[in-house]
């Protein structure tokens, strides 16, 4: 689940039933998903094996795509937050998307997996 108002490195796996249970807005998409998965599958068993190739394809270049956007490509800004934390956070810019998708992150995070970003 990519979290609405958050970055991708903050998506979870979730199960049905603890999205039911939190009682998120967007159970609909999730229907859609499942549906458009189903016709996946069902298209997949009809046609060839090149078309089959072709498509797996192009879900792992999603895939890797995906990964990228949780990947800072540089930090923007830095900033403390309010008292009493007094923490630092960074205004990061996420690989492959546009600046609209920059969000503020706590340096625990950032710290610890992109602190060559940090740096420079």
């Amino acid at each position: 689940v990519k979290w609405k108002g958050w970055s991708h490195i903050h998506s979870t796996w979730e199960s049905e039933e603890s999205l039911q249970q939190q009682k998120v807005k967007g159970l609909k998409k999730l229907e859609n998903f499942k549906k458009k998965e189903d016709e996946i599958k069902q298209w997949l068993g009809k046609v060839s094996p090149e078309d089959v190739e072709y498509f797996n394809c192009q879900q792992e270049l999603a895939s890797e795509l995906n990964k990228q956007y949780q990947i800072v490509e540089r930090v923007i800004a830095h900033s403390r937050k309010p008292a009493p934390s007094n923490e630092p956070e960074y205004l990061c810019k996420w690989m492959g998307l546009p600046y609209s998708e920059c969000s503020w992150e706590d340096e625990a995070l950032i710290g610890k997996k992109f602190h060559n970003c940090i740096d420079s």
